[in-house]
């Protein structure tokens, strides 16, 4: 099966945030251990928001909607191209007049599809 891609464009401003997962140890003359906590010790997440006509946007939200538990390749703002999954609850939909829809999901990094 194949990895598939997301290629809307997003909108707005988009700000990413990185995770850094270290592990730590404090001894008691002050000497502190830091150390990366596995092999992929950052993260990134993105929270995004999408609007449009209800046309538009129903097949993104499909998109996204599928996928919270397999993976897909995105390129985020000024980034790598990376694979991505949906964070499961983050998925809200507005609906704003007529026929606009606006749609808001997080992307958060991941490292096997």
């Amino acid at each position: 099966m194949a990895i598939e891609t997301f290629t809307w464009r997003t909108q707005g401003l988009s700000e990413g945030s990185y995770a850094q997962r270290v592990r730590t140890a404090q001894f008691g003359d002050g000497y502190k251990q830091v150390t990366g906590n596995g092999i992929n010790i950052e993260t990134q997440t993105w929270p995004l928001s999408f609007s449009g006509q209800k046309a538009e946007i129903l097949p993104l939200l499909a998109f996204v909607r599928a996928h919270t538990t397999k993976s897909f390749v995105w390129t985020p703002p000024f980034g790598e191209k990376g694979l991505y999954r949906v964070v499961a609850d983050s998925i809200k939909t507005t609906p704003i007049g007529g026929h606009v829809v606006a749609v808001s999901v997080t992307f958060e990094q991941a490292f096997a599809p």
